[in-house]
């Protein structure tokens, strides 16, 4: 669950398309943000370096094997 403070520095979005797009390990992403693992709830910062969604850290732990993500915040830049 993401979590903030500043109601100014975070906006509410009108397109929910972006959040609904199933993202499998290994696709590049197009937003820099925070992603939510689909098969075990686990969130991670994917920064605008990234090429390639990684595998989920928490799921290789436990052996689980389809681990797909999904946009939870997305990041960007002040104007």
């Amino acid at each position: 669950m993401a979590w903030y403070s500043d109601r100014v520095k975070v906006k509410e979005s009108t397109n929910v398309d972006k959040f609904n797009k199933i993202w499998k390990p290994g696709e590049n992403p197009v937003w820099a943000g925070i992603y939510r693992c689909q098969s075990c709830g686990y969130e991670d910062v994917i920064n605008r370096e990234c090429t390639k969604l990684p595998p989920c850290s928490n799921c290789e732990k436990k052996n689980h094997k389809n681990n797909n993500w999904k946009l939870l915040v997305r990041a960007e830049d002040a104007e």
